[in-house]
């Protein structure tokens, strides 16, 4: 379930409007990215090879729900600056965190890759970055 929740954030900062499901096991979870609800021509699949326990922490979490939230991605880059985003961060989460432990949370978000898949083969990533 921590899974999916992420992958809502994650890919919805990056577009998907809505994520259809279609298999989890221990070791991945896959779905196809709608980018406009009801438009099959807008479309992605996709498999995060990831396990429960795998997933990113609340404050990763935390960092894709307000990319997401406040639509501060063009495609797949961060749109702010690394300060606003931190000063935006900070106000979210309610307190004044060090730069260095929001370099260490930006850092973790931008490690993370998603496969896109087609016709069965993992061609390219979802990722973001600055």
């Amino acid at each position: 379930m921590k899974r999916k929740t992420f992958l809502i954030e994650f890919l919805g900062a990056i577009g998907a409007e809505e994520i259809h499901w279609k298999t989890e096991s221990e070791t991945s979870i896959a779905g196809t990215v709608f980018y406009e609800i009801g438009n099959s021509e807008e479309t992605q699949d996709f498999v995060w090879h990831a396990q429960e326990y795998d997933i990113p922490s609340d404050k990763v979490l935390l960092l894709a729900e307000l990319l997401h939230e406040n639509k501060l991605l063009s495609l797949d880059k961060i749109t702010v600056s690394r300060q606003e985003l931190h000063k935006l961060f900070c106000a979210k989460i309610g307190y004044i965190m060090s730069e260095e432990e929001f370099l260490s949370v930006l850092n973790a978000l931008k490690s993370i890759e998603v496969p896109m898949v087609d016709n069965g083969k993992e061609t390219d990533i979802f990722f973001i970055h600055e």
